[in-house]
């Protein structure tokens, strides 16, 4: 039965992120999340037969063993379980990701293991055997020569295998992996071998045998013996991000090597399951409120949100949590992907909103942006080289043959260059989305955790964006919105209702810092938004979609709902109900479309939306829809976010960090 369009097997970061694209593990080699075959098998011997549950079961394998029977497929918010049968022999296998929020150092150590278990057998041996181009990108043209040696630890070995030639960060766009770092897999024994020494190994029963490693196709082996075990898997970038001029590695390896972190994970995996067994069971509990549709949609967003980011310490040891835009254009640390996937992170740790906060508001001070809104990004992944969304790509003196090339490639450093450069086209800009989105993640970290400090840092340019959103939030000029792939719109209600409560945010954050005089002053505006929004909507069964539209358009406005949880009380509950009632009555198979010029949807808007109603049974058919095109939508891979909602088939966007917003129903206990 199918569970999920795409299964997460190890996943911690952009570039450490192996899925399965079919129900059953061993119909086909794991991938990386936008689709690149990185073949790994796993074999059981158990009493001297071999059965393949992991990887394609290909003529490779078929004369040297069995296809393990697949019993079913289970998952929870940080493991995806799988049971076989192995004729009497019951084999169950779990793969973990320790993720959880509330541990930064767990978060950010970069190893997943492989936990299993044989009931029924005498004699077991377990292994995984993973092929060298889980090393590099095979579409980057790079040298595709790899190197790898065994080293002992103390639990038993590891093999390690990475490119000859390294290329730290090289590649920096969007749908590739990396051509740099070392990937380790560790067990009881480890090993550098090829194919025929694969087919070796299992011809011998699954004992030691003469490694030759002559092949070209060369794989990371690991063997353990015993009923029960786990087995790791670990990738060290040896560098994660160029945070503006300055090479950072990951937030748990600035303080430890690799070594030490694949020794933790072994020492304490135990202690580990049992930490993601209470978050996990705690989280069925809170979802329950909502069906049980609800928690299967969380387990489908849960890892692949956090595993689209990558934590780095700052200069002062504070978080950094950067998203690369996966399947959408490969931007790091992106405002208005930071945004829709917020309510996961405020639920568990506001300094990861923050971290995500804090490399935009750097940029924001910097000579280069010199706009009074907020910016969209900070570069393309790995690199924060400065916004790179809406380049000025004009031939001129100074921009040379940067306007000709894939700037995504290049790596310029936009944060050094002066105001004079001119390097944005103010038309490809989104800026009272930008600035917005900016004041509400201030006001919702304050909410969720009392601390006005960091805002106090940054008010400034608090101040900056506030009054831009003053000037022109109300009735938006031609401009883009975070839906950006449905072109520019002039007078989108829904933006200004975003504008609108982003001036209530500003106004609650500085009641919060005492000023009074500034509380009123931008509570008022705020009001007087609202109360034109509300008087044009009045004319309408619903709010249309936009200022100069009438009632035959319509779009989700899903920008409603933090005026609802963080009790800002700009519009009524009557007024919310009636906009869901509408959205519903348009509502299709798997949800309701965006807006009226399109079919398509966003699963996280439609969550959005849902929190908007206060019935239950209204809500459960939001979920409902989304749900079903976990279950049924024909493109399998991680989920999509943005997708037909008549046939389910999705478009471009694949495994993004924007499904943390599915956990938006979760916040209204909160309230």
């Amino acid at each position: 039965m199918r569970v999920l369009p795409a299964y997460p097997l190890f996943v911690k970061d952009p570039n450490f992120s192996l899925w399965s694209r079919t129900d059953c593990l061993n119909e086909s080699h794991p991938q990386s999340w936008f689709g690149e075959d990185k073949p790994i098998y796993g074999f059981a011997c158990v009493n001297g037969v071999n059965y393949c549950f992991l990887g394609e079961y290909d003529c490779f394998l078929s004369g040297n063993c069995k296809k393990a029977k697949q019993i079913s497929v289970r998952v929870t918010a940080y493991t995806t379980e799988y049971e076989f049968a192995l004729d009497e022999v019951r084999l169950a296998v779990r793969f973990v990701s320790p993720l959880p929020l509330d541990d930064l150092d767990l978060l950010s150590n970069p190893v997943c293991y492989m936990e299993y278990e044989a009931e029924g057998a005498d004699e077991v041996t377990v292994s995984l055997f993973v092929d060298r181009h889980v090393a590099f990108n095979r579409a980057s043209g790079c040298n595709q020569a790899v190197r790898g040696c065994v080293i002992p630890t103390s639990f038993g070995e590891s093999a390690l295998m990475g490119l000859s030639r390294q290329l730290l960060l090289s590649n920096c766009d969007d749908r590739v992996g990396a051509d740099w770092g070392y990937y380790y897999l560790s067990g009881e024994r480890a090993y550098i071998l090829d194919k025929q020494d694969i087919l070796r190994f299992l011809a011998d029963g699954c004992r030691e045998c003469e490694i030759t490693c002559k092949g070209a196709e060369q794989f990371m082996g690991a063997v353990n013996t015993g009923k029960q075990g786990i087995i790791s898997i670990a990738y060290d970038e040896i560098a994660s991000i160029d945070y503006f001029g300055t090479l950072k590695k990951g937030w748990y390896l600035e303080e430890h090597t690799i070594n030490e972190a694949i020794e933790y994970i072994w020492k304490n995996y135990r202690a580990i399951d049992e930490k993601l067994n209470r978050l996990d069971g705690e989280l069925k509990k809170r979802a329950a409120r909502f069906g049980e549709d609800y928690y299967d949609i969380l387990v489908a967003s849960l890892r692949q949100s956090i595993a689209g980011h990558k934590l780095i310490k700052g200069q002062k040891g504070e978080a950094i949590f950067l998203s690369k835009e996966n399947g959408s254009n490969g931007c790091i640390g992106t405002v208005d992907v930071s945004y829709p996937s917020m309510p996961l992170y405020l639920l568990y740790n506001t300094e990861l909103v923050k971290g995500m906060m804090r490399p935009v508001l750097k940029f924001a001070q910097m000579p280069v942006w010199s706009y009074d809104f907020a910016p969209h990004d900070v570069g393309t992944y790995p690199v924060c080289c400065g916004q790179v969304y809406g380049l000025n790509r004009r031939e001129s003196h100074y921009h040379a043959t940067y306007a000709k090339n894939d700037f995504l490639q290049n790596h310029l450093p936009l944060y050094r260059f002066p105001a004079e450069f001119e390097a944005y086209d103010f038309d490809r800009q989104m800026p009272v989305e930008e600035c917005a989105n900016m004041l509400i993640m201030f006001a919702a970290c304050y909410h969720y955790d009392n601390d006005i400090e960091f805002f106090k840092e940054y008010d400034a340019l608090g101040e900056k964006w506030v009054k831009y959103l003053v000037s022109y939030g109300l009735k938006p000029e031609n401009q883009l919105c975070t839906d950006d792939f449905a072109g520019h719109l002039k007078n989108n209600v829904n933006l200004a209702i975003k504008a609108t409560v982003g001036i209530a945010c500003y106004a609650m954050l500085k009641k919060a810092e005492g000023d009074e005089k500034s509380y009123g002053e931008f509570r008022r505006i705020a009001e007087n938004f609202a109360a034109e929004i509300l008087a044009f909507g009045k004319k309408f069964s619903h709010l249309p979609l936009t200022w100069d539209s009438d009632e035959t358009t319509f779009s989700m406005k899903y920008n409603l709902a933090f005026d609802k949880l963080l009790g800002l009380g700009l519009f009524p509950q009557e007024f919310l109900e009636r906009e869901v009632d509408y959205y519903l009555d348009k509502m299709n198979r798997y949800g309701t479309p965006l807006d009226s010029r399109c079919g398509y949807t966003k699963s996280d808007w439609q969550m959005w939306c849902a929190a908007l109603t206060d019935h239950e049974e209204k809500r459960r058919r939001f979920v409902k829809s989304l749900k079903s095109f976990l279950t049924t939508s024909p493109v399998r891979i991680p989920f999509g976010d943005w997708f037909e909602s008549e046939d389910g088939k999705t478009h471009h966007f694949v495994a993004r960090t924007v499904q943390g917003g599915c956990f938006i129903l979760l916040l209204l206990d909160n309230m």
